[in-house]
């Protein structure tokens, strides 16, 4: 990721990033985001809330509760919306490693089924059988989970062969690498009546810059800021150090990451949203260059509660020169008494960042960015920690000409 802090390149480049954004946005893969709805105002919608709860508590009670007793329509619909008996039974199966590996196998030799009839159909070809684990010695759990499974009657049960268009691969943007829920450090409590709004935070994949992929997940509060959710969004650029310039002239960069903010501005619903840091910050310039944006408020003075947003709708992010992300809002609800009551916002998923393995040894994530050395036979060139003590810096003039660069050690958000 390049990191550009010249405000007159940064300049240059918003223009053509805003106008690939909306083409992204127009062009955006709706079985990953999905189509966008109307705008909603949370203020609004909370300001709705309180009215039904307040027209709620006002309602005259029912003979049924002035009898002491549940309303028989409530109560109906909680019996049959109750999930307690699966959720019973799933966590019989995951608590016994021989039901989970059984369930497992069933559910894996039937997505490899389904793909193998694809493939053949479309082919021809026969493919060659895929190993099979196995069958674990039959105890009278697993017998008893083997005749369930079997005498399941849902004909949409067993996967059809159409079911391969449907299906697709593990992804990195799958696995998250938080054990639990992160809290923010002093981060906001929850009122009694709050809007809880969850966000995906999506990036340009490297390789191919049409496509996107979910890099990490959030949950704010209606009475959190634009500022606080990008202040708890990890983003490798932020862990790029600064330059180190002699007289003038540079000649590396400083250990740790940069002490200094890089700016950042967000644009939702035609309104740019800075930082405020700067007399002239990136929503300023933003809007200069671009006519249809108007200019809005400090991102740490604009609530959410503030905010009309769509669901499933990609709003623009830039920062620290031309790193952009997309935000996009997945729920808007209301607090639950079951959701955590401090530390907002939330983050709920993180994506394992892809690292490159050092060139010389292929066998671990490379530490370090060599400039300029014509030994290695390209340059840049990422090596490891112990490829390049190994090496070692050459003696002479061509020391002068090589640059040794850290690479970010991905620590922020983790």
């Amino acid at each position: 990721m390049w990191c550009i802090h010249g405000q007159a390149l940064h300049l240059a480049l918003c223009d053509v990033t805003l106008m690939s954004s909306v083409t992204w946005s127009a062009a955006s893969n709706e079985s990953l985001i999905g189509p966008p709805s109307e705008p909603i105002h949370i203020g609004e919608f909370l300001g709705s809330a309180r009215d039904n709860v307040a027209c709620a508590s006002a309602a005259p009670a029912s003979p049924q509760q002035v009898a002491g007793g549940v309303n028989p329509s409530q109560d109906s619909i909680v019996s049959e919306c109750n999930i307690d008996d699966i959720r019973s039974k799933l966590s019989d199966i995951f608590d016994d490693p021989r039901l989970y590996v059984h369930a497992r196998h069933v559910h894996d030799t039937s997505v490899n089924t389904t793909y193998d009839l694809a493939d053949r159909s479309s082919s021809g070809k026969r493919k060659r059988k895929r190993e099979v684990v196995s069958e674990l010695e039959d105890t009278p759990n697993l017998i008893a989970l083997k005749d369930g499974l079997a005498n399941i009657k849902l004909n949409s049960w067993p996967l059809p062969q159409e079911a391969a268009v449907f299906i697709r691969g593990p992804k990195n943007s799958d696995i998250n690498t938080l054990t639990e829920i992160k809290r923010a450090k002093n981060g906001s409590a929850a009122a009694a009546l709050s809007a809880v709004v969850t966000i995906s935070v999506y990036n340009r994949l490297s390789w191919s810059y049409n496509f996107v992929y979910r890099s990490s997940q959030h949950a704010v509060l209606s009475s959190n800021t634009l500022g606080e959710l990008y202040d708890v969004i990890p983003c490798t650029s932020n862990e790029l150090s600064d330059e180190s310039t002699l007289d003038g002239t540079f000649v590396g960069y400083e250990p740790g990451p940069s002490k200094h903010p890089g700016g950042c501005v967000v644009v939702i619903e035609g309104t740019a949203y800075g930082d405020g840091l700067t007399r002239t910050d990136y929503a300023s310039s933003l809007v200069a260059i671009s006519d249809p944006l108007t200019l809005g408020s400090k991102m740490h003075d604009t609530p959410f509660s503030s905010l009309s947003l769509r669901l499933n709708y990609p709003y623009w992010l830039l920062h620290r020169g031309n790193c952009e992300h997309f935000l996009v809002i997945d729920q808007i609800r209301l607090f639950h008494p079951h959701d955590p009551p401090t530390g907002y916002p939330l983050t709920s998923q993180l994506t394992p960042p892809l690292l490159g393995n050092c060139r010389a040894c292929s066998k671990v994530p490379g530490v370090y960015s060599i400039v300029g050395d014509v030994r290695l036979g390209e340059s840049p060139c990422i090596l490891c920690a112990p490829c390049w003590r190994n090496m070692g810096m050459p003696k002479g003039k061509d020391a002068e000409t090589i640059m040794v660069i850290p690479l970010a050690k991905y620590e922020f958000g983790c």
